[in-house]
């Protein structure tokens, strides 16, 4: 039977033999009751037997007291027993020579004699076996309570020397990722020899054998054993002469490393030896797979970690609150990453193993968020959902996802506020859009109608000649308000896309004003406001004339649209600094203030000014907006509220000093112009390209060009241009492959310009990343081509 199974069995047996042999008293008391009670067995059955013989009674008293008490009360029992079968017999018959009862008595004390024998050699054995009974339990214990794996291994390692009689051991964990031995503990080695095989590779000495074939190795004498001949020297040094290495298996079969033994003399390792190497060695190898395992789920646990602390999606892990019941009453909170934190305002630590409740104690009045909670305990479903709730005293919009995890709840909750915003934004977009889509049929069709119809009196052969040209005014009347209506739009598209030009001049704020006057008159008067303008004298300012007069036009006429009639409009303009201010005034039906930030958006017309309005696509302040922006400016709307008037100010600045910075730069242009310069200009649309040469030339350049990417490449190698002007959408290579190839034939020596239809953000990066030196936008204004062109050296 195996030893370790015999433990338990052995247990009390041990605890006996342990009581007993602590006295030589108790064994010779043993060894006496044992055999007073074989002497009462002996004589209570003589009268039925009548047998002299010790061998009923006294042989097993005497196997039992020499195993138990030892050899010499096994002997005491035995000579009772002799004692004994002399008293049963007659003197006389025992004196007589060779007698049968001489016999008798001979062989119960040779037969005593050899149990005696047998009986001491089985209690040898049995004490060792005991002992090593003992201190592997002893060990056992011990183990129970160190929680460290060096210590475990150092504990393993002692205990198994000593009941091996070995003065030096080593265990050893081998990985075979680098089929290295990395000692792990240590008995007896001198400090030198540690550091010489503190790591050594898989196949040295007995314990790197035992890692690559997987067996024990027991070498009996390093003298004359080949497998150690190369560590001789240092088997000699620490006085080894015999080695037992036993492998250290792990539950899948894979080798975890070796625990080896070093003797001092040559020595055969015994079956009790190998046994008590198997049951250290699995002892060992089950503590470092369970320090691998702890360490494997400490990792997972640190990367589980690391992931969600520096996850900026906020997690936190519920572990439920019961009721005596069993109902879920609250949730505990078990863990929570720094955004889940930071969305709580709070430090990980404060909540960690507080109630939801406690927290925020309105928490759950989001019964449909609990709900959801619950059945993903109680169904170990994954659910998800959006949640905007102010119960937990927060207002933003979360995306929720809740998974089980064993007894508790993972939950992920993404902020989609913005998102929420956004869909918010393109259902109002879209809606605006519709409302847009059928104001322009509305436009589109008032103006249709008189047309038809003075089309049909033009045509009509009983007209008079005053009815047809009453109806031509009419059609011209009504194709003006249409082209006015498609000129807003192309503008705002202008605008959205970038390509709006403006001609900057230096211009009188009057002349724009009076500009924009003339075109909301009409209106003005229809309605019978009242103007007044206030405005100084040869008050300057650098921009755009014509676009800065329809910013102004389209306040007036927004002015006029929504004041009662009789209303009163105020246009009035100063300098402050180097900044000019426009404000237009209104005595109108004026804007609510939630209203405000909304009136600068494209096709917005609010609902309480549309019964106001007497048509429009709702696009001019957005217009006005985006022209003020592009001189650089800004717009702002301001109201007391409703039926408290409208004040739109118009804010350009550094007005003045732009003036002079342009003529100091036109000055400059003209300086810098110098000779002519030898241009390529590259388009595949003839007529763009010609007449944009022939303005080139009027100024003095020498141009050359090419319809076609190959054809560009062409002439710049005959002609090496200073100036090459490329259209991107050519065919036979395009603008950005033509540029690569210039740039990487004359470095920085050309001037390259691209010209395209192609503004977006996107394609003004690819253009540089080509190698263009400036991105121009057709139409190109030739007065911006000629300054960059004088500007180059």
């Amino acid at each position: 039977m195996p030893l370790i199974a015999r433990i338990s069995r052995d247990f009390r047996l041990s605890r006996l033999w342990s009581w007993i042999e602590r006295s030589v008293a108790r064994r010779f008391a043993f060894a006496a009751v044992l055999a007073i009670v074989a002497v009462l067995l002996h004589w209570t059955i003589f009268p039925i037997t009548q047998s002299r013989v010790t061998f009923v009674f006294f042989i097993p008293a005497t196997v039992l007291a020499t195993t138990i008490a030892g050899r010499w009360p096994g002997a005491l029992v035995a000579l009772t027993g002799l004692i004994n079968s002399v008293i049963m017999k007659s003197p006389g018959m025992v004196l007589v020579w060779n007698s049968a009862e001489q016999l008798s008595i001979a062989s119960s004390a040779l037969v005593s004699v050899l149990v005696i024998i047998v009986g001491d050699y089985y209690r040898s054995f049995s004490r060792r076996e005991l002992k090593d009974m003992h201190d592997l339990h002893e060990l056992s214990t011990m183990l129970a309570s160190i929680p460290a794996l060096p210590e475990q291994l150092k504990l393993i390692l002692t205990a198994f020397a000593r009941m091996h009689g070995a003065p030096q051991g080593l265990i050893s964990i081998y990985d075979p990722s680098r089929d290295v031995l990395t000692l792990a503990a240590s008995v007896g080695v001198s400090p030198r020899t540690l550091e010489d095989i503190r790591e050594r590779k898989g196949g040295e000495g007995a314990c790197g054998m035992v890692c690559v074939e997987k067996v024990r190795v027991i070498i009996e004498d390093t003298e004359t054993d080949e497998r150690v001949a190369r560590h001789r020297e240092l088997l000699r040094r620490e006085g080894v002469r015999a080695v037992h290495s036993t492998p250290l298996i792990a539950r899948d079969g894979s080798i975890l490393g070796a625990l080896t033994l070093h003797l001092p003399e040559v020595h055969r390792v015994s079956e009790r030896e190998i046994r008590i190497a198997d049951i250290c060695a699995r002892k060992a190898a089950v503590f470092i797979e369970r320090a691998r395992a702890e360490e494997g789920v400490r990792e997972r646990d640190r990367r589980f970690q690391s992931v969600l602390e520096t996850s900026g999606v906020p997690f936190i892990l519920f572990a439920p609150i019961r009721a005596a019941d069993g109902r879920v009453t609250d949730f505990r909170i078990v863990y929570v990453n720094t955004a889940g934190a930071n969305v709580m305002r709070g430090q990980a630590a404060n909540f960690i193993g507080r109630p939801v409740l406690e927290l925020l104690p309105n928490a759950w009045d989001d019964r449909e968020r609990f709900q959801m909670y619950l059945e993903v305990l109680e169904r170990g479903e994954v659910r998800e959902m959006e949640r905007h709730s102010a119960a937990d005293g927060n207002v933003a919009w979360y995306h929720i996802v809740a998974s089980p995890l064993e007894d508790s709840i993972a939950v992920w909750f993404a902020d989609i506020t913005r998102r929420k915003q956004w869909e918010r934004e393109l259902v109002e977009a879209d809606r605006r859009k519709d409302e847009f889509l059928a104001t322009l049929a509305h436009e589109l069709r008032n103006p249709l109608a008189p047309i038809r119809q003075a089309a049909s009196i033009a045509r009509n052969a009983n007209a008079t000649e005053a009815q047809k040209r009453w109806s031509n005014n009419v059609i011209e009347r009504q194709v003006q308000h249409m082209s006015l209506l498609l000129d807003d739009l192309l503008d705002v598209s202008r605008i959205t896309h970038g390509t709006l030009q403006l001609r900057r001049q230096q211009s009188d704020l009057q002349s724009i004003l009076s500009a924009a006057v003339e075109t909301a008159r009409p209106l003005i008067d229809e309605r019978r406001h009242q103007l007044a303008l206030s405005v100084p004298e040869h008050l300057q300012v650098f921009g755009d004339p014509l676009r800065l007069a329809q910013v102004l036009s389209n306040l007036l006429t927004n002015a006029a649209k929504y004041t009662n009639p009789g209303g009163a409009i105020r246009v009035s303009g100063e300098q402050q600094g180097e900044d000019l201010v426009v404000t237009v005034e209104d005595s109108g039906i004026g804007i609510d203030p939630d209203d405000l930030p909304r009136v600068f958006g494209m096709f917005t017309q609010l609902r309480s000014a549309q019964e106001q309005a007497s048509g429009g696509l709702g696009i001019g302040l957005a217009l006005a907006k985006g022209i003020v922006e592009l001189h650089g400016g800004r717009i702002e709307a301001a109201s007391g509220g409703a039926g408290k008037g409208s004040r739109f100010t118009v804010r350009l600045p550094n007005a003045a000093g732009a003036v002079a910075r342009e003529q100091a730069t036109r000055s400059d242009s003209g300086r810098l112009q110098g000779p002519g310069k030898r241009i390529l200009l590259a388009d595949d649309n003839r007529d763009a390209a010609e007449s944009l040469a022939i303005i080139l030339r009027l100024e003095g350049h020498e141009v050359d060009l090419a319809h076609d990417g190959e054809q560009a490449l062409a002439q710049f190698a005959v002609r090496r241009p200073d100036v090459a002007l490329l259209d991107i959408g050519m065919p036979r290579k395009n603008g950005y492959e033509v540029a690569r190839q210039i740039r990487a034939a004359a470095g920085k020596e050309v001037l390259l310009i691209a010209v395209t239809g192609w503004a977006q953000d996107s394609d003004k990066t690819q253009s540089r990343e080509a190698g263009f030196d400036h991105h121009l936008t057709k139409p190109i204004e030739p007065e911006s081509l000629i300054g960059l062109l004088g500007q180059s050296r």
